[in-house]
């Protein structure tokens, strides 16, 4: 338990994801032409705090619950579709998937800012996207310092609309709660709106990283936690509660998504059914509470099954040829 007897959440498996993230990031750097630039995309992971709770089937009953939306508020993006962060992809590929998700979302969410990383956030700003740029804070301090530059320096070209310093570092303890902090207001000195994300339950122990950022990141996947899909929202809503009552007056958009196969964790059963109704109660949920999110993940992305299971290839809304998976049109009106 963190302070005040909030959990920190550290679910079973938990670093074995990052880890195969992290080896992939720095192993490779993936190189895809869009337009006459050279992009890549980080794959990654998130969880929060875990407790059991919940049924394991959809939800049923009031409509209101599943309103479909228009558009998404935002969307990781990750281009690997075919092959592995370690293999190069046909030029046209991150051009292409980007194509398909833009009628979807308003904005999409990278986690690096050097090298071809940064070419992404001018992908999608002349693609008409906003941009949510990442800094990739790990344990090397000369390589952070590198990253938090490369976000600078994008952000001051205007290719920015939210800098998110690090993924989770304080949950993997990359770095203390005072450096994460010197990051933030050194990224925040270049006038862009400058955050960090976190699990929720990480946030609300580390009040001083919540009043040195903008507004907040929140990771809450109700999967991860053990929690059923019937009291996923209600779960995730407690959560959201929770997180914003020790964020203030500040904004809290979540991150959050449900994979459509994979192990069971505890109640929480990965399936094509229960992915679809997810996407479409939490996108309900989050309009009628009129809260942003971003949405876990466009595409799925099958190398990560050597490192994560069967589940970490099937997070996507999309599958790997860029078709909807059945069920999840639902989620979009006008479609």
């Amino acid at each position: 338990m963190g302070v005040n007897g909030v959990p920190n959440g550290r679910p079973p498996g938990r670093s074995r994801r990052r880890r195969a993230l992290t080896a992939a990031l720095t192993g490779c750097l993936l190189l895809i032409a869009i337009g006459g630039l050279s992009c890549t995309n980080a794959a990654k992971q998130v969880s929060a705090p875990g407790i059991t709770a919940g049924a394991s089937t959809p939800a049923t009953g009031a409509k209101s619950s599943t309103t479909p939306v228009d558009r998404l508020s935002g969307l990781c993006f990750s281009p690997y579709t075919q092959g592995t962060p370690a293999s190069d992809v046909p030029p046209d590929t991150a051009d292409h998937l980007l194509g398909i998700v833009v009628p979807y979302t308003d904005s999409i969410r990278t986690f690096g800012s050097t090298g071809t990383a940064a070419d992404v956030a001018s992908a999608a700003k002349a693609l008409g996207l906003k941009v949510a740029l990442g800094a990739d804070i790990e344990s090397d301090p000369a390589r952070n310092d590198v990253e938090v530059a490369g976000l600078i320096s994008q952000a001051r070209a205007g290719k920015v609309d939210l800098a998110v310093i690090g993924e989770e570092s304080l949950y993997f303890n990359f770095v203390d709660e005072q450096k994460l902090i010197d990051y933030i207001n050194r990224v925040k000195a270049a006038g862009v709106t400058t955050t960090t994300s976190e699990t929720w339950g990480e946030l609300i122990n580390h009040p001083r990283v919540v009043a040195a950022c903008d507004l907040l990141v929140a990771n809450m996947f109700p999967y991860w936690e053990n929690v059923g899909i019937a009291g996923s929202i209600k779960y995730l809503e407690s959560s959201y509660k929770k997180t914003k009552a020790a964020a203030g007056n500040k904004e809290v958009i979540i991150e959050t998504g449900w994979p459509s196969a994979g192990a069971q964790h505890g109640e929480a059963v990965a399936s094509p059914e229960n992915a679809a109704y997810y996407l479409r109660a939490f996108t309900a949920w989050a309009r009628a509470h009129k809260v942003r999110y971003f949405y876990f993940e466009a595409f799925d992305e099958p190398w990560k099954a050597a490192h994560e299971g069967e589940v970490g290839a099937h997070w996507g809304i999309w599958d790997t040829n860029g078709q909807l998976k059945p069920g999840m049109a639902a989620a979009f009106s006008k479609r």
